[in-house]
């Protein structure tokens, strides 16, 4: 078979994938990681970026809640733009706050980004990057703005995010038992919003805040080479502490018996139920190879065709949910297991129908695999989103390349670009078989 020997080459040899030539990406001594690329689409507009490897999961007991807290303080004043002169300043060169600048903390990352600035504004272009470098380690914190802060917290606590919010604090728990992520949603205890010092925050900045946990990202109609020179002669001064601590990835423990996790709310407006197959994500040094792409493809060749089967399910009259779909990726929020991942709609009265019809699908599939021809449909709808990709190359707009390179840095997904994406799979998958 060829498949066979494809793999047992790639076995031996395993190449790396090539990083896109259309990237500029470089790492500084301190740590601190960028990326740069001239795209022009929309015309005369970039994006500006600045990704942490630091979330929740970085936070001690006493400390839950102090990342998200961050967050919010990087726009109450910096070293550069005291108080709200930087959301002033951008708001007063027709950059929205909550559109064009905001930031979002998870557990294991937070970004912060300023969107669709005019690069013929060269003052703008200029002040942009050095709100990125503020934001990396130069947030005031001051006393006074804390809190005010406090509030603002405390009422986005008190809503917590509506029912899905209130949802996971039921799941997580249960989903993670020995685990940190059990006890670790973003918005944190309220217990230590009201009453931590200042200074533990800004001990919890300059602990995590750090050029080796940062990522720049640059995209939009700008000069490369001007650009990375000045992101060089802005960002290496910042020092790195050589007694910084690790930065640690927590586990998610196996479990011997089915976890079964059960969440209500008032407010929920549908029933969801999901079903995950645990299993060990791709390891690292897999991700950035041909190894670990095809493995990639095959995994969503696979869910393509498990969420065919649940289109021709839900057309049904009888069909026991309302949606359904499958995919493999991060087992919920944890980035350290993967999992196969079943997600289904279903009305109230047929909860126990669309669960006995998720678990009886992934039995099929795992006794029984798929057909030549579900494949053959699978795979030539996935080649046609490469050729369509291949052709619509000079239109992609900044903010999928933004994108892209953010969770290259935090999450460690390959982008060596199109061109080379489209010929790699026009060549070696029509050589994979369905057996695979």
């Amino acid at each position: 078979m060829l498949w066979v020997a494809t793999v047992a080459t790639m076995a031996q040899q395993n190449p790396p994938l090539p990083v896109d030539p259309k990237v500029r990406t470089g790492k500084l001594e301190n740590g601190l990681t960028y990326y740069i690329r001239n795209n022009g689409l929309p015309e005369n507009r970039a994006d500006f970026y600045i990704a942490q490897k630091v979330g929740s999961m970085q936070e001690e007991d006493n400390q839950a809640g102090l990342a998200h807290f961050l967050e919010h303080m990087a726009f109450n004043g910096t070293k550069n733009f005291p108080g709200k002169s930087m959301l002033n300043y951008l708001q007063d060169n027709g950059i929205k706050f909550g559109t064009n600048i905001n930031a979002y903390t998870s557990f294991d990352e937070t970004v912060y980004y300023m969107t669709n600035l005019p690069t013929t504004n060269q003052n703008l272009m200029d002040s942009a990057l050095l709100v990125l470098h503020d934001w990396s380690n130069a947030i005031a914190l001051e006393e006074e703005e804390i809190e005010k802060e406090r509030g603002v917290i405390r009422e986005e606590w008190r809503t917590r995010g509506g029912a899905q919010q209130r949802l996971w604090d039921q799941l997580l728990p249960k989903m993670y038992p020995g685990s940190k992520y059990a006890k670790r949603m973003p918005i944190g205890s309220i217990d230590v919003i009201n009453n931590f010092k200042p200074e533990e925050i800004r001990a919890y900045y300059h602990k995590w805040y750090r050029p080796d946990l940062q990522g720049i990202i640059v995209v939009g109609n700008v000069n490369v080479d001007e650009m990375e020179q000045k992101i060089k002669a802005l960002f290496s001064p910042i020092a790195l502490d050589p007694e910084r601590p690790t930065r640690e990835y927590y586990p998610v423990p196996d479990n011997k018996e089915p976890i079964v996790a059960i969440a209500t709310d008032t407010e929920a407006r549908n029933t969801s139920i999901m079903m995950f197959n645990k299993h060990d994500p791709m390891p690292e040094e897999l991700k950035n190879t041909q190894a670990g792409y095809l493995t990639q493809y095959i995994l969503n060749a696979a869910a393509s065709m498990m969420n065919q089967r649940f289109a021709e399910m839900i057309q049904k009259p009888d069909a026991p949910f309302t949606s359904a779909y499958a995919y493999d990726g991060d087992y919920f929020v944890a980035k350290t297991k993967d999992a196969w991942t079943v997600v289904a709609g279903s009305a109230e009265d047929k909860i126990k129908d669309a669960l006995a019809a998720m678990v009886r699908e992934t039995e099929r599939v795992k006794q029984y695999g798929f057909t030549a021809s579900e494949y053959e449909v699978a795979r030539t709808n996935i080649l046609k989103g490469y050729e369509d990709a291949y052709n619509n190359r000079d239109k992609q707009r900044n903010s999928a390349y933004s994108q892209e390179y953010v969770r290259a840095f935090t999450d460690g997904e390959p982008f060596p670009g199109i061109e080379f994406e489209y010929q790699f799979m026009q060549a070696v998958a029509p050589n994979i078989p369905v057996e695979a």
